[in-house]
């Protein structure tokens, strides 16, 4: 019998050991992406940005330019934890159209998601859908890809106050008999007193978990450089993040702590390609 390699070992009991609640209700299904995303606590349903491709479809139709970008999560300093995704928006006046992909993980254990969006805005409503397909792999046991759909809507209720809530795996398919893939739901609200400040809070609930709250700031110090702070429940993550415009790109930072567990850093690029 062939055995495996010390490093392959490590590998395997961080897999498990962070993993293990996770197999025994289903895979994690967080699959939100950004540097903005980060630095806010995770409030970023009610925005509509080309992170929304990840973070909540129905931003999709808020997005004024096409644009491509990419992100990069590292995870506790861990090779096996590495989150890399990214995307294209591409701007029409009927519709906005977008296609992204996330890795998460090594060649041990790993996630994927490739994915398929349209969003469109009406006077005050931007709604999107999804078409994405969710490959989980682990080593020596192959390889399993499912189907999932995704809605999602933000409403500008007055130029002050914006609503957005999603749900991930609408169609509720399951990555297996005993394992399914997470039913997801998010809702929140992003309060603009000033031009300059941005409140958010939003709540987030896996149909078999309980419900946990998230909140963020953004204050833009002047035009083309916003400072943020935000925290997560569930358990408590607190973060900080800066973002700076500079003519077409756009780049975020945030790091966040996990408590008793380490550090998470995420960078963001985007490229304003151009307007319709």
């Amino acid at each position: 019998m062939q055995l495996l390699p010390f490093c392959k070992i490590h590998k395997l009991l961080v897999i498990v050991v962070t993993f293990m609640p996770n197999l025994l209700i289903g895979q994690d299904g967080d699959y939100s992406v950004g540097a903005r995303h980060a630095g806010l606590g995770g409030s970023s349903v009610s925005l509509g940005d080309s992170y929304s491709l990840f973070n909540n479809v129905g931003g999709l139709g808020r997005v004024d330019a096409t644009t491509a970008f990419v992100s990069y999560q590292n995870r506790f300093n861990l090779s096996e934890f590495q989150v890399v995704a990214g995307g294209f928006v591409y701007q029409t006046k009927p519709a906005n159209f977008g296609v992204s992909f996330y890795r998460f993980g090594d060649e041990l254990f790993s996630q994927q998601k490739a994915s398929l969006h349209i969003g469109n805005k009406i006077q005050m409503v931007s709604l999107g859908a999804s078409l994405s397909f969710v490959q989980y792999h682990i080593e020596s046991l192959g390889s399993r890809t499912k189907a999932v759909i995704e809605v999602g809507g933000v409403v500008e209720i007055l130029p002050q106050l914006i609503l957005g809530a999603s749900v991930f795996n609408i169609n509720q398919t399951n990555l297996t008999e005993n394992q399914s893939i997470p039913f997801m739901m998010k809702a929140g609200l992003s309060y603009h007193p000033t031009p300059a400040l941005m409140i958010n809070i939003e709540t987030e609930k896996d149909l078999e978990l309980d419900a946990f709250f998230k909140a963020g700031l953004e204050y833009h110090l002047i035009e083309k450089v916003a400072l943020r702070t935000g925290f997560r429940a569930h358990p408590f993550r607190g973060s900080i993040g800066a973002g700076f415009s500079l003519k077409r790109f756009q780049l975020d930072y945030a790091f966040s702590d996990l408590s008793g567990i380490g550090s998470i850093y995420d960078l963001s690029i985007s490229y304003a390609i151009g307007k319709i």
